[in-house]
């Protein structure tokens, strides 16, 4: 459906009806903005569980060491360190 084909009928709303609908587009463009802000960001969680940036080449270069680590040793993060982690990811709200 094209915005021509529907501001007919936003046009027909009553002005509360049309303030709902300015609130209902405001929330899904800034949705859109934090999925979008969210997927280019690279980075890694600190030991203190906060996030730190890095750029795209720094993240694939410790993604490939990390690879090569596990492959060479067979181990990697700890189940409790992972544990931590994800137990904080509802508190930082």
């Amino acid at each position: 459906m094209t915005l021509t084909e529907i501001l007919p009928s936003l046009q027909k709303l009553s002005h509360q009806e049309k303030i709902k609908a300015i609130q209902f587009l405001a929330t899904e463009l800034a949705k859109e903005e934090n999925l979008t802000a969210a997927s280019l960001d690279y980075g890694e969680i600190d030991t203190e569980l906060n996030f730190q940036p890095l750029t795209e080449t720094e993240m694939i270069e410790q993604s490939k060491s990390a690879l090569e680590t596990y492959l060479r040793t067979g181990s990697g993060v700890k189940h409790e360190a992972v544990k931590k982690w994800a137990n904080n990811l509802g508190n930082q709200q």
